[in-house]
């Protein structure tokens, strides 16, 4: 669900201005391509160019690509990587070859840890909603008015009860990966 709002996000903020009237007129282009780089963006020159359009701006794209080509370097980190993967931010390939392989492997190890922490979450959830449904049901049992749909809501309690045991057992197991699983990635 997060990768969802997440990628949302980042579709929403693509299809709106990337740069306010002020940052056209400052035209402080290494300084916005710096930022793009640390973000992990592609390149937004044309981007940034249709933004500052109405303004009679046009980006310098050597001074653009030069800022982005060093906020690439703070970015394209291992360290980082994992960083980005623990907050389930979606990537694009944008590191140079030299450090694409350590930040996509530190990334990964990042993900991998994030998605533990969501499934744990969502385990806990239907754990701590379980009372609650059993309640419900055991009303229904009482309430019912024949056998037939006393023994079918029984069976759901069966089934419920289980699905309770099967998520205490998988939450088990997730604390346990996401105990195991280092906070920081090493330097």
């Amino acid at each position: 669900m997060r990768i969802l709002i997440a990628l949302s996000l980042v579709l929403l903020m693509s299809a709106c201005s990337t740069l306010s009237e002020s940052e056209c007129r400052t035209g402080d282009w290494y300084s916005i391509g710096l930022r793009d780089g640390q973000n992990g963006y592609e390149s937004r020159a044309a981007d940034h160019a249709e933004s500052c359009r109405k303004q009679k701006v046009k980006p310098d794209l050597n001074l653009y690509n030069s800022g982005r080509s060093e906020g690439l370097r703070s970015y394209c980190t291992a360290s980082n990587g994992y960083q980005v993967g623990l907050r389930g931010t979606p990537v694009a390939n944008v590191c140079p070859a030299a450090t694409q392989a350590a930040f996509q492997s530190a990334y990964q190890r990042g993900f991998e840890r994030y998605t533990v922490q969501c499934n744990l979450e969502q385990t806990e959830l239907r754990i701590s909603q379980y009372a609650i449904q059993r309640d419900k049901l055991q009303e229904k049992i009482k309430a019912a008015g024949n056998d037939k749909d006393r023994r079918r809501l029984q069976r759901e309690l069966e089934n419920l009860n289980q699905q309770n045991k099967d998520d205490r057992r998988m939450r088990d197991v997730l604390r346990v990966q996401a105990i195991a699983a280092p906070l920081l990635y090493p330097q």
